[in-house]
């Protein structure tokens, strides 16, 4: 009989250990791993302002996800992700799941992507793409009115 419980308690200590160490490994993940997930604009703004990791899926036009990761040297590092373009437009939804990460002042809050001087990544160099595709075609289209003006002559009806 002797033998039996010393398993027993052997078993039982190895039992307890994994245990322990398990909830040591929750413990290590919830704190430096885990994000708050934000259902509203207000939410993510409260956690930006103190650079409090948490998640954010919004946007207007283009739908990003937001992920602040929190402080580093350069600032309160935010990481955006494209998840779905403007629906009119083809090359933005050629930017589908790129990335960036900008790098906000402490306690600004402010769309990460509104500044996109201080961000890196694909995603900030396709959005400065669209932007000079669109002004590109916004002068060819105005090219005339633009040289009329310029030399500051009316047009003849």
């Amino acid at each position: 009989m002797r033998g039996k419980e010393k398993r027993w308690y052997s078993s039982c200590k190895w039992f307890v250990v994994l245990v322990i160490l398990a909830v040591l490994i929750w413990v290590v993940w919830f704190v430096f791993f885990s994000y708050a997930f934000c259902d509203t604009r207000d939410c993510f703004n409260s956690r930006l302002e103190g650079c409090n990791k948490a998640k954010f899926v919004g946007g207007e036009e283009m739908i990003f996800e937001y992920t602040i990761k929190g402080f580093s040297n350069k600032g309160c590092e935010v990481r955006v992700q494209l998840l779905q373009g403007e629906l009119n437009n083809q090359d933005s939804e050629k930017l589908e799941t790129y990335e960036m990460t900008c790098y906000l002042p402490e306690g600004v809050i402010m769309i990460p992507e509104k500044n996109i001087g201080k961000c890196t990544g694909l995603l900030k160099e396709g959005l400065q793409d669209l932007v000079i595709k669109k002004l590109h075609t916004y002068l060819v289209q105005n090219l005339d009115n633009l040289n009329l003006d310029t030399l500051n002559v009316s047009e003849v009806n």
